[in-house]
């Protein structure tokens, strides 16, 4: 786990919901580029960037809208709270 700073306690992950801006701190183990999506690329150009939470899925992970970083218009990632800081 690469991660810079500490992210939000767990009393905070209360608050955070759809709609809640959070910043990219970190990027998970374990992802690799392929030929046709540069994933592990593509979240290293996030970290330290602003996003607001678009949904979460079945087991907890919040949906980001990354077009704002990409210029590609619709294009998410979705990753767990720990790599996520909650901006106030």
């Amino acid at each position: 786990m690469n991660t810079r700073r500490r992210p939000w306690s767990l009393g905070a992950f209360r608050h955070v919901r759809v709609g809640s801006r959070v910043r990219l701190i970190g990027v998970p183990d374990g992802l690799e580029d392929h030929p046709d999506f540069p994933t592990k690329t593509t979240f290293e150009r996030c970290v330290g960037h602003e996003f607001v939470i678009a949904g979460f899925n079945a087991s907890g992970m919040a949906e980001l809208n990354i077009a704002s970083v990409t210029g590609s218009v619709g294009e998410t990632i979705w990753v767990e709270k720990k790599f996520l800081e909650l901006v106030r």
